[in-house]
């Protein structure tokens, strides 16, 4: 579909969290309003969790067992495939029990229904909680200013790299790694009520569909009205586990079988430069893709930023964090010279001497965790989100306390391990099983200590 006016159908909505409109369409999304029912009847939609670029995700009550659950809906070009599906049950058929299979989401139900944009595969899973990203990304804060506490922190990447690690021994990379697909548990949500779930989450925040023309949608492959999800970050701490689930094998393939070049799924932010360069996806490429995720869960914030940017934005980031990349791709990456020089150290400035690039080595930036806390947004002053929730302080049992640093010793065993598992070289990254045995897993850190003013690093 084109960029020109003419060729959408929808006006933009004045919502920011919502899926885009003009997926709207024949082999799309389908469209869902509150209280909606499928299978039959068995599900009855309360409330949205969430939406990708290829399903839109709802709270729903299960009548038959009444709990709540997660309901699915792929698109209907996605649904001829259904991917997740397959990698799911391909996890199911290994018979020998592993820990890590405790922590990978898993379908009790599915089926298909059929809708005005095609037929759709919906996935029904128990309702678990919100993601890390959610957690750390609040309205109203700037990045990595709401960040897990640290030991917390490194609990939940534990967890996160014994699942990868079980993944690629089943034969499975999952090909779309990141804190949007990491779900923090909560305890026994699953038993709220109807009256629960809009005294916690507060009423779903809608935005009627309109034409371009103005007028309100009378199309019916879309719906009346777009749905915001539910702010699980408002929840109090007491309503958390201390364990998380992995979710969304929409991405994921079989090692022996990787996607076509140039066919992958992972996020910008978190994709391996191989990835930028030859197209192609490999374990290895998870195994990037974890250290950007296990940096995000300690730091609160993302290590290569594409706000409003593109691939080169995240290259440049690479090449300030970790230095000049390798040849080939250097001397094929067309910007390099537009930002480095040929020794790839960044140019001060660039043309009519206009300021530009600094280098931001990965230590700095581990130095610099807790450096973006505000106190003004950040004290015992409840902040009140777009659903009337009022949010919980920061001040919390899962949230670090403001103006805490990373100890010296954890930022240099912290750094080690990342440049370990970032290498530009796949083949030299590190195994998931040597990844646990590290020392940032292994080192019981001081985070007491870690407590420090405007003067910088903790000791």
């Amino acid at each position: 579909m084109t960029t020109t006016q003419s060729s959408y159908i929808f006006r933009p909505p004045s919502l920011d969290n919502i899926e885009q409109i003009e997926g709207y369409r024949k082999g799309g999304f389908h469209p869902v309003s509150i209280g909606d029912s499928f299978s039959g009847g068995r599900y009855r939609v309360l409330h949205k969790l969430g939406f990708g670029g290829f399903s839109t995700v709802w709270l729903a009550r299960d009548e038959l067992s009444h709990r709540l659950v997660s309901l699915k809906i792929i698109t209907a070009e996605a649904s001829s495939t259904c991917n997740e599906l397959k990698i799911l049950k391909h996890l199911n058929e290994i018979a020998t029990y592993h820990p890590a299979r405790d922590h990978i989401l898993s379908v009790f139900d599915d089926f298909t229904i059929e809708g005005p944009n095609g037929f759709h595969t919906c996935l029904v899973s128990l309702f678990a909680g919100p993601d890390i990203a959610q957690i750390c990304y609040s309205p109203g804060r700037r990045a990595g200013s709401r960040r897990l506490r640290g030991s917390l922190a490194r609990k939940f990447a534990k967890q996160v790299t014994l699942v990868v690690g079980y993944l690629h021994s089943a034969g499975v990379a999952h090909g779309d790694l990141n804190t949007s697909n990491v779900l923090i548990q909560l305890a026994h949500a699953d038993l709220w009520s109807d009256q629960d779930v809009y005294e916690l989450l507060g009423f779903p925040v809608t935005d009627e569909v309109r034409l371009w023309s103005g007028e309100l949608n009378n199309m019916v492959s879309a719906p009346e009205y777009l749905v915001e999800p539910a702010n699980l970050s408002s929840l109090e701490s007491k309503c958390f586990t201390k364990k998380i689930l992995l979710v969304d094998f929409g991405q994921s393939f079989m090692l022996h079988s990787p996607p076509p070049q140039n066919e992958v799924g992972y996020t910008m932010s978190y994709c391996a430069p191989e990835l930028y360069f030859e197209g192609h996806a490999s374990v290895w490429s998870d195994i990037w893709a974890l250290g950007c995720t296990i940096f995000e869960i300690r730091a609160g914030c993302q290590l290569f930023e594409t706000f409003l940017g593109g691939p080169h934005d995240v290259i440049r980031q690479m090449v300030q964090t970790l230095g000049k990349l390798p040849e080939p791709w250097w001397s094929s990456w067309e910007k390099h010279d537009v930002y480095f020089d040929e020794g790839g150290k960044p140019k001060n400035y660039g043309p009519n001497n206009t300021r530009m690039l600094t280098e931001h080595p990965l230590i700095e930036q581990l130095k610099d965790i807790g450096s973006a806390d505000n106190e003004s947004i950040t004290d015992e002053t409840n902040i009140v989100s777009t659903n009337n929730v009022r949010t919980e302080p920061v001040r919390d049992s899962i949230l670090e306390h403001p103006g805490v640093r990373l100890t010296e010793e954890e930022v240099e065993v912290f750094e080690d391990l990342l440049r370990k598992m970032l290498r530009y070289n796949p083949e030299q990254r590190l195994t998931p099983s040597e990844i646990l045995k590290d020392a940032w897993f292994t080192t019981s850190f001081d985070d007491s200590a870690a407590i420090s003013g405007s003067n910088g690093l903790a000791k």
